[in-house]
């Protein structure tokens, strides 16, 4: 997970770990990071699926491109 996390853009890590992580409101991080509610629904979509996409090749290899052998 901390990987996944690294590999974001800045802006989106911070709001990724902010909501999900330190379980901030969405009014908290745009107070926060001074930003508009769009923006923050944007980084955090961005963001969330990102790293649901590394935990998915991580988990399930088939989903890089690798051949399961049973």
């Amino acid at each position: 997970m901390a990987a996944a996390l690294a590999e974001l853009p800045a802006r989106q890590r911070v709001v990724i770990t902010l909501r999900d992580v330190h379980g901030y409101d969405s009014a908290e991080v745009c107070s926060i990071l001074e930003i508009s509610m769009a923006n923050q629904r944007v980084l955090l979509h961005r963001a969330r699926a990102a790293v649901r996409l590394r935990l998915e090749r991580y988990f399930h290899p088939a989903v890089r491109g690798e051949e399961v052998t049973p």
